[in-house]
């Protein structure tokens, strides 16, 4: 036992030594932003942090950032926060041995130590341990409490725990909801436990426990302004909490659950080899339990079960660290049963396991602390602008401008005028900024996962993507805000409002706000020019047998009428010079569909652009299918048959082709043979079996004999209803993520 509890004190030591070198110098999510702010000014009311308060929390941080300003640490707001989680996760080591030893007097320490050590271990907790938030320190004090408490529950005979045991022990856990709220139900059921267990004990535990909640709450009350303002601002809390997130309560579903249970017990290790060892060393240990030390087993479930059962249905599963209190229950199942085999194995074992889990953790920590987050480079960068004086207009997605209203608030705002946005139509104010006179460039920061900027001309966009270096969302799941794009868009050559279905987001809206051209015309705008110009135009009819005409106007001239049968149209329109002039900067386009029949077939534009004749502009022709959106993993893709087209204007230049696509394996027993042809010229020949990336360089005067076609076959494919029992008679071959065709670069 004494040999273990050294171990686990060094391993402590360790674990402290490597995480101090790392605290990072950026604030990565909203919440840690609240921490800071409360740092600064302490206000529940005003999110400062946010409700219940996190007031013990917040005087930590407080000490910290002090003692990283006298230090001369760069960034002590935020290196004064996570300093507290380094110090927690060390402690946490001879916290977690002390616990599970005082659960399990008969093993001698070994399944203590192996959970130990895997907990410590796991990428949850070993990345956790360096991040500016209350979770790691939360846990490691609530373990302080259960750790004196649990000596309380040897036979009286061997007990070795001090009358001040059951104060301390009941202290800590009221102290630890201090730090992290959700730590009552990690702490309390098993305080309840002993205090009916201990009859002498009993006076000592309530009044323990009763001072550690003061010692916060009373605090806390007084400075939110009573206990009406206190719950006023807790009530406005819970309410962003059950209506702004999916949890399993409010949404009961399979999906939900499945997804709960992933991100709590699968995610949380990286690898689902490495999850899966664990889980069934878990299982495994778990029946050990139940034959031999059924007590400890129930201790176990008393202590970890509550907050399993609060996390899995009031707390957002995506949001990984909510599983951290469920690190060390799977690692103690799995050490009970890894200690069941020699000691030489046992060891080997446990050092296997932990070393797979730093294999993922401490890479992902590296960059964490090297690396600022997306959301405070990208203010970095604005800010050095704006001293150079920069002062644009600045459009924002909805989710970005409120996911990082907060940073913008700690950081500084950022310069010029931040346009409106509206949910769902925040690119139209970039159009109206455009038609009031907004020139020279326009910034929006945009969430990737959206896709309607795909109305807007980005020939002359610069787009920075801020990402984090490793897997954020297991690392950083629920972390807000995350990935973000923004773009500097510089004078556009067009820009689409309403009824377009360009991407399945535009065309979802367009539906709903009923438009569309054969409903009424759709509306975009063209910036003059005096130069021949072409324009791309593609989509479906989608009307049975009826015939339909597509007519494009500048300016209500026409400028096209295409014929369209249903199915799939796409055509290239010159637009000559001069056809462009008038008053203004922008030509109105307008796009109708008319019919002799009644009512007009649905047409949906799905394609369109407009660029100088001099550039390369192209289509998806005959053999694509529409485009379709996942907006949980954010990939947008088109599927193609066995044979299909991609029509060039190649303005008399070479071009390459690139494109990306999903291994064919996961719906063909074996590889597929992919050519990428012009005319009768086989210029690219693959087999892929994986995730797949293509580029072929396309001579001008090939390209020119085939007519600009360049066709894209495979000799496998599958008709989609067979295989989903469904209607859908398309057949598929590829599932293709991007194609690109763009001027060659030789």
């Amino acid at each position: 036992m004494r040999r273990a509890a050294a171990a686990v004190a060094v391993l402590g030591a360790l674990f402290l030594a490597a995480h101090l070198v790392w605290l990072p110098s950026t604030l990565e999510d909203v919440d840690s932003v609240n921490f800071a702010m409360g740092v600064r000014d302490f206000d529940v009311a005003r999110h400062q942090p946010h409700p219940p308060g996190y007031p013990v929390f917040i005087a930590l941080g407080k000490i910290g950032t002090r003692l990283a300003g006298a230090l001369g640490a760069a960034s002590p707001d935020v290196r004064g926060l996570a300093i507290w989680s380094a110090i927690g996760g060390a402690l946490l080591a001879p916290l977690l041995f002390a616990f599970f030893s005082a659960l399990d007097r008969d093993d001698g320490g070994s399944r203590a130590a192996i959970a130990t050590v895997v907990t410590i271990a796991s990428p949850l907790v070993w990345f956790n341990a360096a991040r500016p938030m209350s979770d790691v320190a939360g846990l490691a004090v609530a373990f302080a409490g259960l750790a004196a408490l649990a000596t309380l529950l040897a036979p009286p005979s061997t007990s070795s725990s001090s009358a001040a045991a059951p104060v301390a022990g009941a202290f800590l856990v009221g102290l630890s909801i201090g730090i992290r709220s959700q730590m009552a139900f990690l702490t309390l059921p098993f305080a309840a436990f002993v205090f009916i267990a201990s009859r002498r004990h009993r006076l000592g535990i309530v009044g323990g426990l009763a001072a550690g909640v003061a010692i916060w709450a009373i605090p806390l009350i007084v400075l939110s302004g009573g206990p009406a303002g206190y719950l006023h601002a807790l009530r406005s809390q819970a309410g962003e909490d059950f209506t702004g997130v999916v949890m399993l309560w409010t949404n009961p579903s399979p999906r939900v659950a499945f997804t709960a249970v992933l991100h709590t017990f699968v995610r949380p290790w990286e690898s689902p080899v490495l999850a899966g060892v664990i889980l069934a060393l878990a299982a495994a240990g778990s029946l050990a339990l139940v034959a031999r030390a059924p007590k400890v087993l129930a201790l176990v479930a008393l202590t970890f079960g509550p907050y399993a059962i609060f996390h899995l249905l009031f707390q957002e599963p995506l949001t990984t660290r909510y599983a951290l209190p469920l690190m060390p229950l799977v690692a103690y199942l799995a050490a009970s049963a890894i200690a069941d085999a020699n000691a030489r194995a046992a060891a080997i074992a446990t050092i296997a396991l932990a070393a797979s889990s730093l294999v993922y953790a401490i890479p992902a920590t590296l960059a964490f602390g090297r690396e600022p987050s997306p959301v405070f480079a990208l203010l970095s960068e604005i800010r050095m602008l704006q001293e150079r004086g920069a002062a644009p207009a600045v459009g924002m997605h909805r989710r970005v401008f409120t996911e990082s209203r907060r940073a913008r608030a700690y950081a500084g705002n950022v310069p010029g005028t931040v346009l409106p946005t509206p949910r769902d139509y925040e690119w139209l104010e970039l159009t109206r900024a455009w038609l009031e006179g907004s020139g020279g460039e326009t910034w929006f920061v945009a969430d990737p996962r959206r896709t309607d900027l795909a109305l807007v001309d980005l020939a002359h966009t610069r787009t920075r993507q801020y990402r984090w270096p490793f897997n954020a969302a297991i690392y950083l799941g629920g972390a807000r805000p995350n990935e973000i794009d923004w773009h500097v868009i510089d004078q556009p050559g067009w820009f689409l409002e309403q009824g377009w279905a360009l991407t399945p987001e535009t065309a979802g809206i367009a539906d709903r706000d009923g438009w569309g051209p054969h409903r009424r015309p759709s509306v975009g705008w063209v910036r003059r020019r005096l130069v021949e110009s072409v324009m791309m135009i593609g989509g479906r009819q989608l009307g049975g047998d009826r015939p339909t005409k597509v007519i494009a106007s500048l300016d209500d001239r026409p400028v096209a009428a295409l014929d369209v049968r249903p199915g799939f149209f796409l055509d290239f329109v010159t637009l000559p010079a001069g056809s462009m002039t008038g008053d203004g900067p922008f030509a109105k386009l307008t796009v109708r569909a008319e019919s002799q029949a009644s009512p007009v077939p649905p047409v949906a534009v799905e394609q369109f652009n407009v660029q100088p004749s001099d550039r390369v502009v192209f289509g998806f022709d005959e053999g694509w299918h529409e485009p379709e959106y996942n907006p949980t993993t954010a990939r947008s893709w088109r599927w193609m048959s066995e044979r299909a087209q991609v029509r060039v204007h190649h303005a008399g230049r070479s071009v390459a082709l690139r494109m990306n696509g999903e291994s064919p394996l996961h719906y063909f027993d074996s590889a597929p043979v992919v050519r990428i042809s012009v005319g009768d010229r086989v210029l690219l020949e693959s087999r892929p079996s994986e995730d797949f990336a293509i580029q072929v360089a396309i001579p001008a005067d090939v390209l020119s004999a085939a007519n600009g076609r360049i066709t894209i076959t495979s000799d496998r494919a599958y008709v989609a209803g067979e295989r989903e029992g469904t209607a859908d008679r398309r057949r598929l071959a590829l599932k293709i993520y991007s194609l690109i065709v763009e001027p060659s670069e030789r």
